[in-house]
């Protein structure tokens, strides 16, 4: 399933890219993540902080990006996420981009000795706002939907980005 997953983002970003100039850039990340917890008598959510690297290409119109991120000892994440460039005639202004994507991913949480692994999908609404020519700052809202998982059933939370194209 996650070969299939990823084989089919892939090629969604690859149909969507036209013969239009791309921008590659590196990132790093920190998000405060809210965990729901199913199962569990005493806990209905968690915050965590999570910090992460992405590397990631851009157009005019769409953004397709791999991100890593990680809780120390609560769990890590890779992903893919296709975003899609909204409304730039609405806003006028070239600094502030408005977006909405998509992201699926896999993500192992750390529980003791045992290491519990599935996949999960989701949705992220943000702001890409141009510092520089060459860095930006995104800030975006995420919600992901775990699957196959016992007792996790979601992760939620905002994020802070900086990218730097090179």
């Amino acid at each position: 399933m996650k070969r299939v997953t990823l084989l089919f983002l892939l090629t969604c970003s690859l149909l969507f890219s036209e013969k239009l100039e791309e921008y590659p850039f590196l990132g790093v990340t920190i998000s405060t993540q809210t965990t729901d917890i199913a199962n569990v008598a005493d806990l209905d959510s968690e915050t965590e902080t999570a910090v992460g690297i992405r590397y990631g290409r851009q157009t005019m119109d769409w953004r397709t990006m791999f991100n890593f991120e990680f809780v120390s000892d609560v769990y890590r994440s890779f992903s893919v996420e296709i975003d899609k460039i909204l409304l730039d005639d609405l806003f006028g202004y070239p600094e502030v981009r408005p977006y909405a994507g998509l992201t699926a991913g896999y993500v192992t949480y750390l529980a003791g000795e045992e290491d519990a692994s599935t996949y999960y999908y989701g949705a992220n609404l943000g702001l890409i706002i141009y510092a520089t020519d060459t860095i930006d700052a995104d800030i975006s809202y995420h919600y992901y939907n775990i699957m196959d998982f016992d007792e996790v059933t979601s992760i939620q939370g905002a994020s802070l980005a900086l990218h730097y194209f090179y």
